[in-house]
């Protein structure tokens, strides 16, 4: 089993858990990242994960240096604060409403690249 399918099965294992310990009174933390701006900084991550896989290190550690890395440029890249993306994305993973409405958005946008990447390939 490569790293990076450990990687996922603990995001999905952790994913799991924090929607299983759902609080409705959990109230929006105040620098809240809007739904739409998640969906657009989710739709990188998951990006800069799958280019952290192709990456092929032989190490877990090597694969995680490099990711932190590739997270780190993102993050300045799109101005986000990680303690509010932390926060923001704990608030929505407690409320599966939310983060359902966000990860269709999410799947919409890489979509999107898929069929733009298909298209340059044709040209």
């Amino acid at each position: 089993m490569n790293t990076q399918t450990v990687r996922h099965g603990w995001y999905l294992l952790s994913l799991l858990l924090l929607l299983g310990c759902q609080a409705p009174e959990d109230q929006k933390p105040d620098d809240l990242i809007s739904e739409d701006r998640m969906a657009d900084i989710l739709t990188e991550v998951h990006l800069a994960e799958a280019q952290t896989s192709r990456l092929s290190l032989a190490s877990t550690d090597s694969a995680r240096v490099a990711y932190k890395h590739i997270e780190t440029k993102l993050f300045q890249k799109m101005k986000v604060d990680t303690a509010a993306y932390s926060r923001s994305f704990i608030f929505y993973s407690s409320h599966p409403k939310y983060l359902e409405r966000i990860y269709q958005n999410v799947v919409d946008q890489l979509k999107k690249k898929i069929g733009q990447v298909d298209t340059l390939r044709k040209s």
